[in-house]
């Protein structure tokens, strides 16, 4: 009879994150290690405009935020086996402490590919539990297809941009 191994925890991965190369990217997606392949540049494009984009906006509207690429989100507290690095995040400019994860996070964005498609519905559900999000984007690489996930008034809505 075969087993099946525990899901490993964020302390575990991250430990194990240290011994890889810097150029390689790897996220802990319920509780299981997966390596995220070198991002077309389809994939890079709509990232860097969306950082861009971004943080046009939030240095007229919203200067005390700022939109990074790849950064890493703490989700410990709600989520033990989840170690994601979105495409995109909004968090605050001058958050200090560790420069490759955050604590909180108000915005995260997803650039899905035919390669992330069977993780990206755990990953916004994971992300909209967080008490600072408050809105999840998932964008399709490969057509206009914007899924847009909003916290309103304590409840979250769905649209989708076609």
């Amino acid at each position: 009879m075969g087993t099946t191994a525990a899901p490993l925890s964020i302390e575990t991965f991250r430990a194990w994150l240290e011994s890889r190369p810097d150029e390689e990217h790897w996220e802990l997606i319920g509780g299981v290690i997966m390596m995220m392949g070198p991002a077309s540049k389809a994939h890079q494009r709509i990232a860097s405009n969306l950082e861009r984009l971004l943080n046009d906006a939030l240095e007229a509207h919203r200067p005390e935020l700022a939109a990074y690429q790849r950064v890493g989100l703490n989700l410990a507290p709600i989520a033990p086996d989840y170690d994601p690095e979105p495409d995109v995040v909004v968090i605050g400019a001058d958050e200090n402490g560790d420069e490759r994860y955050s604590d909180r996070f108000y915005l995260a964005a997803e650039v899905v590919s035919a390669s992330d498609r069977k993780t990206v519905a755990s990953k916004r559900d994971v992300y909209k539990r967080h008490p600072d999000c408050r809105c999840v984007l998932v964008i399709q690489q490969d057509r206009f297809d914007v899924g847009v996930s909003s916290l309103t008034d304590s409840v979250w809505v769905e649209q989708r941009l076609a």
